[in-house]
C-alpha cells in the first residue's frame, strides 16, 4: 500500500480524515496552554514532498522525551486546518525503527544521477586552462571525499535546490549561464569566470547537515558558507607552489562577494567583472529555479496565483499558455 504523503494531505480531499502514517520530524516545541496551563506539541512533519505544521494535545510532556527532530516517526492523526493551512491533530507518535521506513520517502533528492552531475561538473573543470587554477580545481574535484559530498548536498534549505544533488546542478547552471555571459562581454576572463562559478558554493557543504531532513549545521549557523568557502579556498590554494597572489585575491572576491549586497550577507560587494556575472548567474538560477518549484507544486488545479511566498513578498502567476513547455532538459 503506497504510503499518504505530505503534498497529498494538502488537499482538500483529506480534510477530516483519520490516518496512521510515517513522516519525518523536523521540529518539536513543547508549550503550555494559557487558559489551563496544559501543555501541549508544537511540532512540523515532513517528507520529500514537503512538509506541514501539526499539534499534539494529549500525554504531550511523555511524547516530548521520546522524540527529537531528525526522527522518523509514526503518527496517529486528524487532517485538520489551522489559519487556513492544513494541520495534523497528532493523537498518538511514536519513534520509528531504521527497518520501518526508506530514507528516501524523506529526502527529495535530484532527477539527475551522480553520473550525470559529476560528467558536466567534469566537463566545466576540462575547459579551464589557466594551470594554477585547473590545479585548484583538481584538488577538489579529484578529492572522492569531497566530490562525494558535493554530489549529495543540497543548495539551500527550502528556497532553491534543497533536495540531494541540488548544489552541483544549481553549480552547473550557474556554469552554463555564465558562459553564456562570456559571448556578449570580451573583457571577461573565461578561467576566473567558471573557477569562480564552480567554486562560489563550495562551503555548502559544511553550511547544511543532512539527516531525514535539510538543516544548517553548527558551523552553517556560526559562519555561513560564504566565510567556510573562502576558508576551503584558502586551505587547498596554500597547497599550490606559487600560486599567484593576484588570482587568489581576484578567485576569493568572487566567493567572498557573489550574494552582492551586505545586506544579504556578502561581506563586499562585487568589484570585479567577474564577480559581478557570477553574482548575477548565481542570483537568477537561485530563484528561477525556485519558482519552477512553486509553479510545478502549485500549477495544477488551474490554479492562477501561488500561495504568497513571503521569502520574496509576492505572489507568483501560474497560469500558463496552452502547449507551454513542461519537461525536464538534461544538461
Amino acid at each position: 500500500m503506497s504510503r499518504i504523503t505530505i503534498s497529498q494531505l494538502k488537499t482538500a480531499e483529506m480534510q477530516g480524515r483519520d490516518l496512521i502514517e510515517i513522516y519525518a520530524l523536523r521540529k518539536v516545541e513543547i508549550k503550555t496552554k494559557e487558559s489551563d496551563g496544559k501543555s501541549f506539541l508544537s511540532l512540523e512533519v515532513g517528507d520529500a514532498t514537503g512538509r506541514i505544521d501539526a499539534i499534539m494535545w494529549n500525554e504531550a510532556d511523555a511524547a516530548y522525551r521520546q522524540i527529537s527532530p531528525g526522527d522518523v516517526v509514526q503518527v496517529k492523526a486528524v487532517v485538520g486546518k489551522y489559519k487556513d493551512n492544513a494541520q495534523l491533530r497528532i493523537d498518538n507518535i511514536r519513534k520509528c525503527e531504521k527497518n520501518e521506513y526508506r530514507l528516501a520517502d524523506f529526502l527529495a533528492s535530484s532527477v539527475f544521477s551522480h553520473s550525470e552531475l559529476e560528467a558536466s561538473i567534469r566537463s566545466e573543470t576540462a575547459g579551464v586552462k589557466n594551470p594554477h587554477l585547473a590545479k585548484l580545481l583538481k584538488l577538489f574535484f579529484d578529492d572522492q571525499d569531497f566530490m562525494r559530498e558535493f554530489l549529495d548536498a543540497p543548495a539551500a534549505k527550502l528556497w532553491h535546490h534543497g533536495w540531494i544533488g541540488g548544489l552541483a546542478e544549481h553549480t552547473i547552471s550557474v556554469c552554463r549561464l555564465a558562459r553564456a555571459a562570456l559571448k556578449n562581454y570580451q573583457l571577461l576572463e573565461p578561467d576566473i569566470l567558471i573557477t569562480g562559478c564552480l567554486l562560489h558554493d563550495i562551503g555548502k557543504i559544511r553550511e547544511f547537515a543532512v539527516s531525514t531532513f535539510v538543516d544548517y549545521s553548527d558551523d552553517g549557523r556560526l559562519m555561513g558558507h560564504i566565510v567556510l568557502g573562502d576558508q576551503m579556498l584558502l586551505e587547498r590554494m596554500a597547497k599550490i607552489k606559487d600560486f599567484p597572489e593576484e588570482t587568489a585575491k581576484r578567485l576569493r572576491h568572487i566567493v567572498l562577494s557573489h550574494h552582492g549586497e551586505k545586506e544579504k550577507g556578502s561581506p563586499v560587494v562585487p568589484a570585479t567583472l567577474e564577480a559581478l556575472v557570477v553574482h548575477h548567474c548565481d542570483f537568477m538560477d537561485a530563484h528561477a529555479a525556485a519558482y519552477e518549484r512553486i509553479i510545478r507544486r502549485e500549477g495544477s488545479d488551474n490554479k492562477r496565483w501561488s500561495e504568497y511566498v513571503n521569502l520574496i513578498d509576492r505572489f507568483i502567476y501560474l497560469a500558463r499558455e496552452e502547449g507551454g513547455p513542461d519537461n525536464l532538459q538534461l544538461f
